[in-house]
């Protein structure tokens, strides 16, 4: 499956009143929460948009950031209805999303034209994406803002620039990766994001999962569950570079899930894993720590001793409880285990027809002892 994404985070004002603030690349995540908590409306939206984007290295907080921005609203800023407007796009309201930008987007207009690098990204973002839309206007805007500095529109721009825009937007991929590598430097969640997909897919730069994998787990650090997503799903099926490792993978794609991501959901459905992947117990471990950074293979082997009784107490119940998420994920030893607890009643009921399904799982995975057993337990099928 091959995405096609370039994360752009995505909205009664009062008439403006309050004092001219501007954004600068100096200004530190602290002192703009500084400015913030002191009551600056500017300081609020902007805080409330750093908290849903990730900007500066802070982790992902929707419902702080929804705070802010209705904070800023209530003071007559229009970044707080950018940033609900945003939010609203998260949770599919469109109407509501559209309602919020056209809202925002006169006073955003103003406050661009005089030179502040965040209110251009905004107006680039609406213009980018709201109907009637106005690309050639949005990627001047967001050109100007990632000149003057900004990191979500470095991000952005130069994610577009790696694939090019035909008539709009002529292909550059070597300037793509330096506006990249600019807003990498800030902790720029967009950026990381961006250039993981970049290396997943190959745009503009060598398709490499090993790679993206790095870029999106540093993403995934910051609460975002799109990263936790795209990221769990390459884990869960792996490739020639990158080892599979379905617990790991599973543990994200639950992390997206709990975050109501729709896709993530759909995913663990898809492999019948959404309600149910334990394969420790609360106290059992392989080592001190969260066992969702465990391995399979780590996994496979801990199930295997609880299995034969070497190494362990043999419990059959256990290991049919660590084995079964790995046979649905694909593991022939694991489906071939599982179809021998099922044809002798080994910590399961004894099904011989599931046993026949497991086996033939694993045999078509190549596993030879497994296709021995289909043959030499035929008769019992």
């Amino acid at each position: 499956m091959k995405f096609f994404t370039t994360f752009i985070f995505t909205f009664l004002v009062i008439p403006f009143c309050w004092s001219k603030e501007i954004w600068n690349k100096e200004l530190s995540y602290e002192q703009l929460a500084m400015k913030a908590k002191e009551g600056s409306p500017y300081y609020m939206g902007l805080l409330g948009i750093y908290l849903r984007a990730g900007e500066a290295g802070c982790s992902v907080n929707l419902e702080a950031a929804k705070q802010w921005s209705e904070a800023s609203l209530k003071k007559g800023h229009p970044f707080g209805s950018y940033n609900l407007a945003n939010l609203a796009m998260l949770q599919g309201d469109f109407s509501e999303a559209t309602r919020l930008y056209q809202d925002a987007a006169l006073l955003l207009q103003r406050q661009a034209s005089e030179g502040d690098a965040v209110a251009m990204y905004c107006m680039g973002e609406i213009d980018f994406q709201v109907i009637p839309t106005n690309v050639p206007r949005a990627l001047d805007l967001f050109e100007k803002s990632a000149n003057a500095g900004y990191p979500q529109a470095q991000a952005t721009i130069g994610a577009l620039y790696l694939k090019g825009l035909p008539g709009l937007l002529e292909r550059d991929p070597e300037k793509g990766v330096t506006l990249l590598s600019k807003a990498v430097r800030t902790r720029s969640l967009t950026a990381r994001f961006n250039l993981g997909m970049a290396y997943y897919n190959g745009d503009g730069v060598l398709q490499s999962s090993v790679k993206a994998a790095q870029w999106l787990k540093v993403a995934e650090k910051q609460n975002f569950a799109e990263a936790q997503y795209v990221l769990g799903m390459l884990l869960a099926e792996g490739d020639d570079s990158l080892p599979k490792n379905l617990n790991q993978g599973v543990g994200l794609l639950r992390k997206a899930a709990k975050q109501d991501h729709k896709l993530a959901k759909a995913y663990l459905e898809k492999l019948n894993l959404s309600k149910d992947f334990s394969v420790f117990g609360k106290t059992e471990q392989i080592v001190s720590g969260n066992a969702s950074q465990f391995g399979d293979k780590d996994i496979l082997n801990e199930a295997r001793k609880y299995y034969t009784g070497i190494g362990k107490t043999r419990d059959y119940q256990k290991a049919y409880s660590m084995l079964l998420p790995l046979a649905k994920g694909g593991y022939p030893e694991a489906a071939r285990l599982i179809g021998l607890m099922n044809l002798s009643g080994k910590g399961v009921q004894k099904n011989p027809s599931a046993a026949k399904q497991w086996l033939s799982v694993a045999a078509q995975k190549g596993d030879l002892p497994a296709k021995r057993m289909l043959d030499q337990y035929k008769s019992l099928f």
